[in-house]
């Protein structure tokens, strides 16, 4: 039902809400931050400063956000590990639910908060903010009006991903531990969500190469590199994800021609602006393509985030759906998560999963319950619990 104001609990302070959430809550008119929760005194007292906030506005348990009658939905941002209990507690107290990516660490939790949604009649999305970024909304278009054709192969290059740390005042390599639920993959998992949207259906299957050369001086127990290939009804997909140096943009295949896409620098998508884009006809005739770009990468990445606030709020008082669903966090974490199996197995992984799969069940914890493929990179890494077997 349409209000004056959209009113959000924040829940997590950390580096995400400054360069995106940040710029969204104080951009749109009517989306108003009226508290904020954080375990860390530091991360309270930066986001009073961001959002100007007084001190009772401010608090570290987050069941005193869920306790105020104004709040309309809560935005969560703390790390996946931490995430279920605070989301089946927002659903308890009436709040809709808007939530960082990855949805969970699990896909058996990820199916019981999308249920429980469903059951209270609540909105549960997610940040994939990628969705609102220039590039991949021009090349969706181009695609749905079919200018290069039925699309045949999507190829996602993202193997320049920069390794940022998170928040120094939590734990700044979070990201590196088997808390983070998985490594490279599952922190860019931008565009293992984005390869689903760009070919317009639900993965069937994947499969792919797992390892962890970058950082193999350190012992790693999550990967940094994964190379996918993913099977849907009528086409294919892959993904070349690494941290460290390497090859960023997009290469889509259609019955008619194809599109290219490449970043400023050489770099890789979410890190730079694109600059490169054009098209190739059937006849082999390049068109370029202006891109809507904003004066700076950040600029755009800020825009990203205050258009999918205005998508789900949009998508609340219209009592519609979100461009970014729960339901396609489930398949995203589940694609990721099939891409883990299979370089532990050797083997094509049918998606969705069983629900009895120890993945399904436990995440990467329950890798160590499946049999490992004896020549397998993700093992001989010693990733995923695997160490030493």
């Amino acid at each position: 039902m349409m209000t004056d104001k959209l009113k959000v609990g924040l829940i997590g302070c950390g580096n995400v809400v400054s360069y995106g959430h940040r710029p969204a809550l104080t951009t749109l008119e009517d989306v108003e931050l009226v508290a904020l929760a954080d375990i860390t005194p530091a991360r309270r007292e930066i986001g009073k400063e961001w959002f100007n906030l007084d001190d009772d506005q401010l608090y570290e348990d987050y069941k005193d956000i869920l306790a105020i009658d104004e709040i309309d939905v809560v935005c969560v941002t703390v790390p996946q590990k931490f995430r279920r209990q605070i989301v089946l507690d927002a659903f308890a107290a009436g709040k809709h639910v808007l939530s960082e990516k990855p949805i969970s660490n699990i896909p058996a939790i990820a199916s019981e908060l999308i249920q429980t949604a469903d059951d209270a009649g609540l909105k549960f999305g997610m940040v994939h903010n990628y969705h609102f970024l220039p590039e991949y909304r021009q090349i969706k278009q181009m695609l749905t009006d079919g200018v290069i054709g039925d699309v045949r192969v999507a190829m996602m290059h993202f193997l320049g991903v920069i390794d940022y740390p998170g928040a120094a005042e939590y734990q700044a390599d979070w990201r590196h531990t088997m808390a983070a639920g998985g490594g490279v993959l599952m922190d860019m998992i931008h565009a293992v969500y984005l390869s689903e949207w760009l070919m317009g259906a639900q993965a069937e299957q994947v499969m792919a190469f797992v390892d962890a050369p970058e950082y193999a001086h350190r012992a790693p127990v999550i990967e940094d590199l994964a190379m996918l290939q993913i099977a849907f009804p009528t086409g294919y997909a892959s993904i070349h994800m690494g941290w460290g140096e390497g090859t960023g943009g997009v290469d889509i295949t259609g019955s008619d021609g194809q599109i290219r896409m490449r970043y400023k620098d050489y770099q890789t998508s979410g890190f730079n602006q694109p600059v490169e884009f054009y098209s190739v006809d059937k006849d082999w005739k390049r068109t370029d393509h202006a891109i809507t770009n904003l004066e700076t990468h950040t600029d755009n990445i800020a825009r990203s985030f205050t258009q999918l606030w205005a998508n789900f709020r949009d998508a609340i008082w219209n009592n519609s759906e979100p461009l970014a669903t729960a339901k396609a966090g489930q398949r995203a974490l589940e694609i990721a998560l099939g891409a883990y199996v299979s370089g532990v197995t050797g083997q094509v992984v049918k998606l969705p999963f069983d629900t009895d799969h120890p993945v399904y069940q436990k995440g990467i914890d329950g890798i160590v319950d499946i049999e490992a493929w004896e020549h397998s990179k993700t093992k001989s890494a010693s990733l995923f619990g695997l160490r030493g077997k």
